[in-house]
């Protein structure tokens, strides 16, 4: 059986699905290395799960010690060259990052022993590329056999730059907790939509538009509020607000509702981490709304039949909008337009006042086809039983 190493900073605890499903491989033995300390503050896999066995959920999960340095900024982990130099991968994966100092070293001696080593990365959004972007190209980018994106337009500026040729690249999309979003979702009917508005907003007519994620600047969701604010104000379209997460923002957002005079019609649910709950607001909202860059949003909202609306800046979106497609998953606002964002609002509300069962399996087939943990494994063994 081919053997391969991946190696990443830490385990993030939204990765669990997708580390969990590559240890199901029949055909590739994959072990995880990571480090346990983080730069910033993020909930991780529990250790534990090195010590479970792989058929009880457990991970093949071996630790480095990560040690970052200028201000968190770059990355040494301890351990890593000796799992290159002296134990038997037929292939290794790292994270892409330029400011890993250990993937600069683990992918020379790798190289230097004729092993296949691969980029796991986001790679370029921005078309318009900078010095330290070019520096990329020239340098970092050229060390390994190949990538694994997790977006088509990365690829396609990859592709212009001649970065690698196409054989080298594979998009592998992104992926949260599908299994479980598969037990959660199902087809509703209007009785349960309607049930739900009532329950929040003793209001069974008015769309319910959704946000769940950390509320912060980058999320920008002073924005929807204002558009709601426009859309009542201008008596064309009435929505109200569920908000889950929590955040910086917060307080400044529920000062602005309330000078709105919104109060009853946005409610902030805090962060909630029992997924039968998000589920629940994910599948009976009409609407989810980012209106900043929409990242995991897109990918969680589409699990449960959710439509998503964010901007059109592709030079700073995140790579899950490519999810979104225009009139059948969603849509897109003029970015930093709050008249765009409240008339693409208005146009999608005025079309699908409720959920229709099409809409919510386009929203499902999307998530079915590409984001999920089963096809990234399936990638994964594609491109590595090439090698």
């Amino acid at each position: 059986m081919i053997k391969t190493a991946v190696f990443y900073h830490y385990l993030a605890s939204y990765r669990g699905p997708v580390f969990t499903e590559l240890m199901k491989s029949r055909v590739i033995e994959f072990t995880i290395y990571s480090g346990l300390e983080s730069e910033i503050d993020i909930m991780k896999i529990d250790e534990k799960k090195a010590n479970d066995e792989v058929c009880d959920g457990g991970l093949r999960w071996r630790f480095l010690k990560n040690r970052w340095i200028f201000k968190n900024r770059f990355l040494w982990q301890s351990g890593l060259i000796s799992v290159i130099l002296f134990e038997k991968y037929d292939s290794f994966i790292f994270l892409g990052s330029p400011y890993h100092i250990t993937t600069w070293v683990g992918v020379l001696i790798a190289k230097f022993k004729r092993k296949k080593t691969y980029y796991w990365m986001h790679g370029f959004y921005n078309d318009k590329l900078g010095i330290v972007d070019f520096m990329k190209i020239k340098l970092f980018y050229k060390l390994p056999t190949g990538f694994f994106l997790y977006g088509n337009r990365s690829r396609s500026i990859l592709k212009k730059h001649r970065v690698k040729s196409d054989k080298n690249m594979h998009v592998i999309y992104n992926s949260l907790d599908y299994e479980e979003s598969l037990k959660q979702r199902y087809l509703i009917s209007k009785d349960d939509v309607f049930s739900y508005r009532r329950n929040f907003f003793n209001d069974e007519y008015t769309p319910v538009v959704v946000f769940i994620g950390r509320l912060n600047d980058v999320k920008k969701l002073d924005m929807l509020i204002n558009a709601q604010h426009l859309l009542y104000k201008t008596g064309k379209t009435k929505f109200n607000i569920i908000i889950v997460g929590d955040g910086e923002k917060r307080i400044s957002l529920e000062k602005q509702a309330l000078k709105l005079g919104l109060e009853d019609n946005v409610k902030f649910l805090g962060a909630v981490f029992n997924e039968k709950i998000n589920s629940e607001v994910l599948m009976f909202a009409d609407l989810c709304v980012v209106p900043g860059e929409v990242g995991l949003t897109a990918m969680h909202a589409l699990s449960y039949g959710t439509p998503v609306i964010s901007h059109n800046n592709f030079n700073i979106q995140m790579p899950e909008v490519e999810a979104i497609k225009v009139g059948v998953t969603g849509d897109l606002f003029c970015y930093g337009n709050t008249d765009s964002l409240s008339e693409t609002i208005h146009q999608w509300l005025l079309k699908h006042p409720l959920k229709e069962h099409n809409l919510m399996n386009a929203c499902f087939s999307v998530i079915d086809t590409y984001y999920n943990p089963i096809y990234q494994r399936k990638v994964f063994e594609s491109v590595l039983l090439k090698s």
